[in-house]
């Protein structure tokens, strides 16, 4: 029996190279990952196409290089790999390539290719031509008869100018195949791409590594950083250093998760927002990741809410969506196109459509994730246009991919998303506020209570008492009283337990004043059943005889003041709530002597006794306000809390309040917008609205305006008047916010309350950025 042999045709030149690579930043990617597999400390990638005729690619380096016979048995060896059988003259030990035909990148390119190459210790320089051309003319000549030159010179020729470079290679393209593709736009593309094939968290050394360059563009370079200068913004620009510095973009902006495996299959993972920790976290993935247990895996995420965004596109000079979504580095290098906007290789975008507001996907995220391993674990496809190919590494490191963003995705969804004005906010304001505290809570400790999952630590300011205006504080305490258990956190706990105890207090004290209120109620009712009985019995005794009308007349006296009717009720109550508001202004006299300011209260006061004093003249300005807006309602408000046409409630109110205000400030209102249902507690909203007309009132304004509008899903009530407007002499206007902060002989507490009424409900109170010439322009904005 005899043998035979394959031959191999010219034509596969073209099959594992142009026709292969099919993308211009794959080709020149995997040309970059050569120099840097070969130690390079430089490499600068220049287009020469100032001259149309004499148009070139230089990719140059200042790596290992090459020798003749690196040249003749591995480079010029098809598909063979000296990184993949281990005799590279680097001494990496995870290699970026290593299947053997990057180098026919270079046919994509162009169709002329000059190879000049040294290593450190020869004298002279190796200097290859190849035209790829050849191999396309005879298909049936085979691949090793078509000739390659080689000689040597003395020094390197660099195309673009006189260098000094003591060894490494220097790939010179011509011919290009897609000369004129290389416009301002896909130079500016290929600059960000670049800056993607360097790992943001990691070899710190690579940082301007690569050096981008083109003629042509230096004028045009020049002219866009001059007017990015006078207009104050990022200037994109093709020539220069490559860097890749998105994180330092990013940080203190973004809702972030970071998440590293150890060798042992530990899972950590650190949830940050906008610059503050939320909680850390271990868990034990050794048998449902085992393949990750050695691969170095690491990641970080960042949810991008729209101030995040805005933020990203002045620094960067583009909208993140453009820029991409979670990277893949493998071996230290990107894996194109995974991350590329458009790109969905983790299937979010698929996942997202079955719930838009219940899942993460592209447009919102932007990270990196990291892997090291061989082809057996982590392979690219041929083409390099792919992604990896399906691998249990592959498969397990898309799992764990997918439950990073799920953890993501259970703060921003459960949270983030609840509160609809926190996209807005650069900081962790919003964040603060105890409904949200709470559902941090909340998910603390559904982490605490998981079998398999260990809480290292969690934000102490954000897991804490909350105050007693949150809806079930009752709930709230036992959350904390599992996490302090779980945790072993004694203070916590006795937090909790100090908590429990006033709450106990306050509750048992509410009970009392219930049934008292009660008691006095059908004491009252029961006085007036009688009052209407012994009237009707005086009415029956007036008809039997006249003598019994002084009687009558007494007794008359005697029920008018349980009985009362129609206006005179509203007299007497009148009566009886300036007599409250009297008696309150006396107290408040009392504790703005104990307390005047926030700032300057009696040292020798005990903080528990300040604490209480506090929150006693708290409690005495509500009482004020209520009483005054008790006055002024006229309509009935039976329950603490009301879900109802959130627009409707205040144009209703506003209508009632403007008739009470008539003599003293003109209150007007348009109310166009309606249909925006809310859960709220209308007497609290009222005096909020009261206080804002009661402001302006007394800033000698004759006018206040509401405006009422739907925008972008929000409620937005402007309000305007023409008085005083703000005191010149407050540096920081938003400071008016702020409990106790006052210009006046107040007590400071008005417009803090209005801010804590509008934020219970999800919503907020702003001074507008643009002020009228004369009086004050308030913005609330309250979301669904």
């Amino acid at each position: 029996m005899s043998t035979v042999k394959f031959r191999i045709s010219s034509a596969l030149k073209s099959i594992i190279g142009k026709d292969l690579i099919t993308d211009d930043f794959v080709a020149i990617f995997e040309l970059v990952k050569n120099s840097f597999d070969a130690e390079a400390k430089n490499i600068e990638v220049s287009f020469l196409l100032n001259d149309p005729k004499n148009q070139k690619i230089i990719i140059a380096d200042d790596g290992n290089g090459m020798d003749e016979a690196d040249l003749r048995d591995k480079w010029l060896f098809v598909a063979y790999s000296a990184k993949k059988e281990g005799v590279e003259r680097s001494q990496r030990k995870i290699f970026a390539g290593n299947k053997g035909v990057g180098r026919f990148s270079c046919d994509r390119l162009g169709g002329h290719l000059r190879i000049q190459s040294k290593i450190s210790s020869e004298t002279y320089v190796h200097n290859l031509k190849v035209n790829w051309g050849a191999f396309e003319k005879d298909a049936k000549q085979e691949f090793r008869d078509v000739a390659v030159t080689y000689n040597q010179l003395p020094h390197f020729e660099f195309p673009n100018g006189p260098r000094k470079l003591k060894h490494g290679v220097i790939l010179e393209i011509s011919d290009l195949r897609e000369a004129g593709s290389w416009d301002r736009n896909k130079l500016l593309r290929l600059h960000r791409s670049l800056s993607k094939l360097i790992p943001p968290f990691e070899n710190l050394e690579d940082q301007g590594k690569i050096h981008l360059f083109c003629d042509r563009e230096v004028s045009s370079d020049e002219k866009e950083s001059e007017e990015a200068l006078k207009g104050e913004r990022f200037a994109e620009v093709v020539n220069g250093g490559i860097t890749n510095d998105i994180f330092d973009v990013l940080k203190d902006k973004t809702t972030a998760l970071d998440a590293s495996i150890d060798t042992k299959g530990n899972l950590d993972i650190t949830l940050t927002d906008r610059g503050s920790v939320i909680y850390r976290t271990r868990e034990d993935v050794s048998k449902s990741l085992s393949e990750l247990r050695t691969a170095g895996f690491r990641c970080q995420i960042s949810y991008l809410n729209t101030s995040a965004k805005m933020t990203f596109g002045r620094r960067m000079g583009i909208p993140s969506v453009q820029y991409g979504s979670v990277f893949l580095i493998r071996n230290g290098f990107l894996v194109y196109p995974v991350g590329e906007e458009g790109d969905d290789y983790w299937g979010l975008d698929r996942r997202k459509a079955q719930g838009y507001n219940r899942y993460l996907g592209t447009r919102e995220l932007l990270g990196f994730v990291s892997v090291y391993g061989n082809e057996t674990a982590f392979r690219e496809s041929s083409s390099r246009d792919k992604g990896l190919i399906h691998t249990p590494a592959s498969e397990q490191l898309n799992e764990c991919v997918l439950l990073c963003i799920k953890k993501l995705e259970a703060y921003v969804v459960g949270v983030s998303w609840r509160d609809k004005l926190d996209k807005e906010y650069s900081t962790i304001e919003r964040i603060s506020l105890d409904t949200n505290r709470d559902r941090i809570i909340e998910l603390v400790e559904a982490l605490s209570l998981s079998g398999s999952i260990k809480v290292l630590d969690y934000n102490r300011n954000l897991v804490g008492i909350l105050s007693d205006k949150v809806t079930d504080l009752e709930a709230t305490l036992s959350r904390l009283n599992n996490i302090a258990a779980k945790q072993g956190d004694n203070q916590l706990l006795k937090d909790v337990q100090r908590a429990e105890a006033e709450f106990k207090k306050v509750k048992e004290a509410e009970a009392r004043a219930l049934k008292i209120a009660e008691e006095e109620a059908v004491a009252r009712k029961a006085a007036e059943r009688r009052a209407q009985e012994e009237a009707l019995r005086a009415e029956q005794a007036r008809a039997e005889t006249n003598a019994a009308q002084v009687e009558l007349e007494e007794e008359k006296k005697r029920s008018l003041f349980l009985l009362g009717s129609g206006s005179r009720d509203k007299e007497v109550l009148e009566g009886f709530l300036h007599q409250i508001v009297i008696y309150a202004a006396n107290a408040k006299v009392q504790l703005e002597e104990i307390l005047p300011s926030e700032d300057k209260a009696d040292p020798r006061l005990p903080p528990n006794i300040k604490q209480s004093l506090e929150n006693l003249r708290e409690i005495n300005e509500k009482i004020i306000m209520a009483s005054r807006f008790a006055t002024h309602g006229n309509f009935r408000m039976d329950s603490t809390y009301l879900t109802t046409d959130l627009a409707a409630f205040i144009c209703e109110f506003l209508k009632n309040i403007s008739q009470i205000y008539a003599s003293k400030i003109m209150v007007s209102f348009d109310c166009t917008e309606k249909s925006f249902e809310k859960r709220f507690k209308p007497i609290e909203l009222g005096m909020a609205i009261e206080n804002l007309i009661d402001n302006a009132k007394k800033a000698k304004a004759a006018r206040v305006e509401f405006g009422i509008s739907i925008k972008d899903g929000f409620l937005q009530i402007d309000i305007i008047d023409n008085g005083r407007g703000l005191d010149r002499s407050i540096s920081d206007p938003s400071r008016i916010f702020e409990k106790g902060f006052s210009r006046t002989d107040g007590s400071g507490l008005g417009l803090y309350l209005c801010k804590q009424t509008f934020e219970s409900i999800g919503g907020e109170i702003s001074l507008s950025k643009e002020q009228p010439k004369r009086g004050t322009h308030f913005i609330v904005r309250i979301g669904k």
